[in-house]
């Protein structure tokens, strides 16, 4: 706060110090016809009590507000539909792309000439100033939405309005506000030309009709009016994005930082007392009801669009409800592309996919999945997060009200619910994400090396606490990684698949009861079924 305090003084002194040399330079130069600073304040002050300002003002206002919300309008529309319908956009762009680098002002003459001089062509001058900002970047907001984002909303049970409105749309709008903030400058240069030349009032129009007078210190006073207004505006569109887009990064403050960062390190505790902090926390959460589902693939065979070879050809694979089962291969031999298939996010496979008995036909609501990245929406808190699967499952959101908050004290997160996700370390965010893919009352879960970005320790944690959950729930669990000692210490079962053919080969059941301690990844049989994994993987 200090800091921004002596960033804006230093600003003050630098326009306060321009302005004395400016009436300086005029002063000893009296041949000149510039206006001093005093000779603008004076036309500004007349201008003012003459009430001759103000309509000028209210004119202006109204044609960039008036041209600035059509071109915000189809804008957005236009951004939204080209950049989630493929065809529309490769339809359009072209014309698009011819029209963008003519210059707004350029268009006068025609708009005088089929409009006439008055608003209709001042807006019209408007809306393409400001129109292609705001799509341009409005279409780029839409194309960079991260895929993780879409694919988690969807095995979470959102439809595609809610994928819009709850992933889409929020995390568009730090481009919207961009193209907004673009498109709002090119509405007020375009006001003042478009004025200059097809109105009889306004800024624009005051301003050429004040040169022409040789009244240049009444032209200044209005370009000092035109850079005050334009500020103000970007100001309240600052203000407007800090409200609409709390989450982003650069709205917290500096103060913000530091007091969380204490909060963390308060909170910061060693594995032992994480622990010991759970097991003193009533979480009441019914698992009876839930059973986890059964599945049973036979002669899979799937490859992807414009590819030449079958990423998983010929997989057979059985799993029992309530198995933790994890399937070890290398990179690249079809292990997440079989997770994918299991949650409905690739289609086009021959062969038999049942769960429960059931072909699967795409999503199943019973089915959630956690992927390596995270994928938590970092427009939503932690709470807000995890809340998110319970909107796709309105009933049970009814029963219980602060259900997402049991399920963040089941991972020991409870004192992160009011927190953005940046603000969280690697494994408390993969803590939330477990957290988030509960809430949705899974049958099967499906977890693609969800520990691979974690440093050792967070990860054999991590490995403790959700092994326990999984004990607890019996929900029926189909883990992929390349982590060995990892598939040893969680799963019931482990099978090797195969590179370049999706071949489960060799199965491995682990005969040791869950929850698992640091004592079995430091026992015999760990270390001797670890050695037989690797060179079965490396064959």
């Amino acid at each position: 706060m200090i800091l921004r305090k002596k960033h804006r003084l230093l600003q003050i002194v630098i326009v306060l110090g321009l302005l004395a040399l400016w009436q300086f330079l005029v002063t000893t130069n009296q041949g000149t016809r510039v206006p001093a600073p005093s000779d603008c304040c004076v036309a500004l002050y007349q201008l003012i009590s003459q009430n001759i300002l103000l309509p000028d003002i209210l004119s202006s206002l109204n044609r960039v507000l008036v041209g600035f919300s059509f071109a915000l309008a189809f804008g957005l529309i236009f951004g939204f539909l080209m950049g989630m319908i493929p065809l529309l956009k490769s339809a359009v762009m072209g014309v698009l792309e011819l029209l963008r680098p003519i210059p707004p002002i350029a268009w006068i003459p025609i708009a005088v000439s089929i409009l006439g001089i008055g608003n209709a062509s001042a807006w019209f001058v408007i809306f393409v100033g400001a129109f292609f900002p705001i799509l341009t970047n409005t279409l780029l907001g839409v194309s960079s939405v991260e895929k993780v984002h879409i694919e988690a909303a969807k095995v979470l049970g959102a439809s595609k309005l809610r994928s819009f409105t709850g992933v889409i749309l929020p995390s568009t709008l730090p481009s919207i506000f961009a193209g907004v903030r673009v498109g709002l400058g090119f509405a007020w240069m375009c006001v003042v030309a478009a004025e200059m030349f097809a109105a009889r009032s306004g800024l624009g129009y005051a301003i050429q009709l004040n040169r022409q007078l040789l009244r240049l210190d009444r032209v200044v006073a209005y370009m000092v009016i035109i850079a005050v207004i334009g500020y103000l505006m970007t100001r309240l569109i600052s203000y407007l994005e800090k409200v609409c887009i709390p989450w982003k990064r650069d709205f917290i403050s500096k103060d913000y930082f530091d007091s969380t960062s204490k909060t963390m390190q308060q909170h910061t505790l060693p594995t032992e007392r994480l622990y010991k902090q759970k097991d003193e926390i009533s979480v009441n959460i019914d698992w009876k009801h839930i059973k986890g589902a059964s599945i049973e693939i036979n002669n899979l065979k799937f490859q992807y669009p414009n590819s030449r070879e079958l990423i998983l050809n010929g997989t057979n694979l059985s799993v029992k409800s309530g198995e933790v089962f994890c399937i070890l291969g290398l990179s690249g031999c079809g292990k997440s592309t079989l997770l994918r298939l299991l949650a409905g996010l690739e289609n086009g496979y021959s062969g038999s996919i049942q769960i429960d008995g059931e072909e699967l036909n795409g999503y199943r609501e019973d089915t959630t999945m956690v992927f390596q990245d995270f994928s938590l929406f970092p427009w939503r808190k932690v709470a807000r997060n995890v809340h998110f699967a319970l909107e796709q499952h309105k009933n049970e959101a009814k029963e219980q009200s602060n259900i997402e908050e049991q399920y963040l004290q089941l991972v020991g997160l409870q004192h992160k619910a009011k927190d953005y996700p940046y603000l969280l370390s690697g494994g408390q965010m993969q803590r939330v994400a477990f957290a988030r893919a509960l809430a949705s009352r899974p049958r099967l879960m499906l977890l693609d090396e969800p520990f691979s970005a974690l440093d050792i320790y967070t990860r054999e944690a991590m490995q403790v606490e959700i092994s326990e959950i999984f004990r607890q729930s019996g929900i029926t669990v189909i883990m992929v990684t390349h982590d060995i000692s990892e598939a040893i210490f969680m799963a019931d079962r482990i099978a090797v698949m195969a590179p370049h053919s999706g071949f489960l080969s060799n199965e491995y059941h682990i005969n040791f009861p869950r929850p698992r301690d640091k004592k079995f990844r430091n026992s015999v049989e760990f270390k001797e079924l670890s050695d037989i994994l690797w060179n079965q993987i490396n064959l």
